[in-house]
């Protein structure tokens, strides 16, 4: 009785084409992956095997090499065959995202146990021939103890089906029958193989259970995030449910990339992709030398999650070389001295949080409430912090606010060296809680733009500075202008000149009363038609521009000379850098670039006379800081200006 081939050579350019489709689908990170890849390579082997014992054995008698060469091939068969449903078995552990369970050396031993009876009925089988024999006359015939490869076999297979069954609560009816599916027809194949020899069906049926995993189970776009090859932020928040539904304990290492917009913006999606993926596989790479089980997420636009299961690891110890990694790659990928800024926070699930969003909530906002050049922090001591619960009650405290109109406008004065006084302020706004107290604008500023109710928040800035300024006699004050700032949500909306033409009249304030502050990260939205015709509209309405924060981006020179923009602020960070040669060497440069654009120059964060002094005789036009003076309410500014300007009430 002949085999029939044509199942076999069926199979094997389907797993060809199976593995191929990996490939360019980036189905190769996680141990999910990782186990479904080496079904392939063990189903591929066994195929390939099978086939060759049967094409040698298909012309009787053989001589004795090619009947060693058909034994050799058909304990490559049984090894990669029982060792496929073996890893079948542990596939399920790890589809089910169950993986912590057997991911200790001892629990995989004593799952495989079974195994071990496989492996010495092989090892004995060339002399007893239990399994099988392959002679020169017969070829090739089953042994009388082959039904317990079966059996052994039959029982993982069975015990994957359970297995999903019992932790069906952690997928997806979708992905629970397509997996079941694909064990019945695992199973079935096996069975039928059994009784029916000459039809070796097992593997084509294999391979197209592997066809159901891709198109139903394992779907990258659910997964992972193509653009840096690492599992995607929805992945994450999947398996941390996970997580705490079975009230594991593990550690999260929560790392943002500050300045991970703009440098972005800077290097472009597919250069700045390249470098995130560099990055992440020296992450990859440095946790498999610290020998912990993991799995690292990728948010963008630069925020990168590692779930770490072993609770003795010290993240704390590892960041140092996280960092030596990072600047490493950034030496090796930058040509002019870019790299990201990192800061990582640990967090212990559940020991430090065990709900859901406040776990995202903290990987996300973390470095909000941490000293600005702290690279590391423990998540319990960020939640021992008064910021924190602030920011754990933000919707509260926001939603109350704008309902009840919390919010109040300070006043911060810019000095000009030209006229010896006082011209214009920055409009402030501030926000002081009945409950939780002053709450400052770092926190409650980015929660209003996350959470999308910054247009509120800025509807009252607009309304309330021009209701100051129509109260007040600016001209008697000694100003000529108030400084507003806009986000890039009020720049993107349509209706902001007629917003601002309307408040306009009902206030009687002309457009000269007011300079709009756009910041950089505002400028990059330049080049929308709604952003490019509000800039153009607004301007030839009367209203002028400073560009905000100039220098704690990538400035784009080319974009800030065609903005219609009167004044550059130099962020704070490029005074304090005055204190080097460098740094004095950017401020004279920066300084004398925008002054040939014909841009005014207004220096922030001023706070000494060396620096005021400084700043004058390089030719910057503005100060503005605390040397002079805090942002103020409104009565006590009025009367700073009244002392300051010399005005007489």
């Amino acid at each position: 009785m002949q085999t029939v081939l044509y199942f076999d050579i069926c199979a094997i350019p389907l797993f060809f084409i199976i593995m191929l489709t990996v490939i360019i689908r980036k189905m190769t990170q996680g141990i999910t992956n990782k186990l479904f890849i080496s079904l392939i390579l063990l189903s591929a082997v066994t195929t390939v095997s099978d086939l060759t014992m049967e094409l040698i054995c298909r012309t009787l008698p053989t001589d004795g090499f090619r009947v060693f060469i058909a034994s050799l091939a058909m304990y490559f068969y049984f090894l990669s065959q029982t060792l496929a449903i073996l890893g079948y078995y542990f596939f399920s552990y790890a589809v089910t995202g169950t993986w912590y369970r057997v991911r200790k050396t001892k629990t995989k031993v004593i799952l495989s146990l079974p195994y071990s009876l496989i492996i010495l009925m092989l090892l004995s089988n060339p002399f007893t021939g239990w399994v099988f024999t392959v002679t020169g006359e017969d070829g090739y015939s089953r042994g009388s103890m082959i039904w317990v490869i079966y059996a052994v076999t039959m029982s993982y297979a069975l015990a994957a089906t359970a297995y999903f069954f019992v932790n069906r609560k952690y997928m997806t009816v979708e992905k629970l029958v397509s997996l079941v599916s694909l064990s019945v027809l695992i199973v079935g194949s096996v069975v039928f193989q059994y009784f029916f020899p000459q039809f070796p069906v097992e593997m084509i049926a294999t391979a197209f259970a592997f066809i159901l995993i891709i198109l139903f189970v394992l779907r990258p776009e659910e997964r992972t995030d193509a653009s840096v090859g690492s599992l995607s932020y929805e992945a994450y928040k999947g398996d941390l449910r996970k997580i705490l539904d079975m009230k594991r304990r593990v550690q999260i290492a929560a790392v943002d990339f500050l300045n991970a917009r703009e440098l972005n913006s800077y290097l472009g999606e597919e250069r700045y992709s390249a470098y995130i993926s560099g990055i992440i596989r020296q992450l990859d790479a440095l946790f498999r030398r610290e020998r912990v089980f993991f799995d690292i997420y990728f948010e963008q636009p630069g925020s990168i999650y590692v779930i770490i299961e072993d609770m003795d690891y010290d993240v704390g110890d590892c960041v140092a070389r996280m960092y030596a990694g990072i600047v490493r790659r950034s030496e090796k990928e930058m040509t002019s001295g870019e790299r990201l800024i990192p800061r990582v926070c640990c967090i212990s699930v559940p020991d430090d949080l065990s709900d859901f969003d406040e776990i995202l909530r903290l990987g996300r906002e973390f470095y909000t409430q941490i000293p600005e050049n702290t690279l590391y922090n423990k998540a319990s001591d960020i939640i021992a912090s008064r910021d924190y619960r602030v920011m754990s009650h933000m919707d509260e405290i926001l939603n109350r606010a704008i309902s009840e109109r919390k919010f109040r406008m300070y006043y911060q004065p810019i000095y000009s060296f030209e006229r010896g006084r006082f011209i214009s302020a920055e409009a402030l706004i501030r926000l002081n809680d009945e409950e939780y107290g002053f709450v400052p604008p770092g926190l409650f500023i980015p929660a209003a733009e996350r959470k999308g109710v910054i247009l509120p928040i800025g509807d009252f800035v607009l309304e309330d500075v021009h209701r100051f300024i129509s109260e007040n006699d600016l001209g008697e004050l000694g100003l000529e202008y108030i400084e507003i700032n806009l986000s890039v949500s009020q720049c993107l909306q349509e209706e902001l000149p007629e917003k601002l033409a309307l408040l306009g009249d009902r206030y009687g304030v002309s457009p000269d009363k007011v300079n709009l502050e756009i910041t950089e990260t505002t400028t990059a939205e330049a080049g929308s038609d709604i952003m490019d015709n509000n800039l153009e509209m607004l301007s030839a309405m009367g209203y002028t521009f400073s560009l905000d924060d100039f220098g704690t981006g990538y400035s784009n020179m080319q974009r800030v000379s065609r903005l219609p923009l009167k004044m550059i602020k130099l962020d704070k960070s490029l005074v304090d850098d005055m204190e080097s040669a460098d740094g004095m060497s950017i401020m004279r440069n920066t300084i004398k670039m925008m002054r040939d654009i014909d841009k005014q120059l207004v220096a922030e964060g001023v706070e000494t006379k060396e620096n005021l002094d400084t700043l004058e005789e390089i030719g910057c036009h503005f100060i503005q800081g605390y040397y002079f003076s805090k942002p103020l309410p409104e009565n006590e500014f009025v009367e700073f200006l009244r002392k300051h300007n010399k005005i007489t009430a």
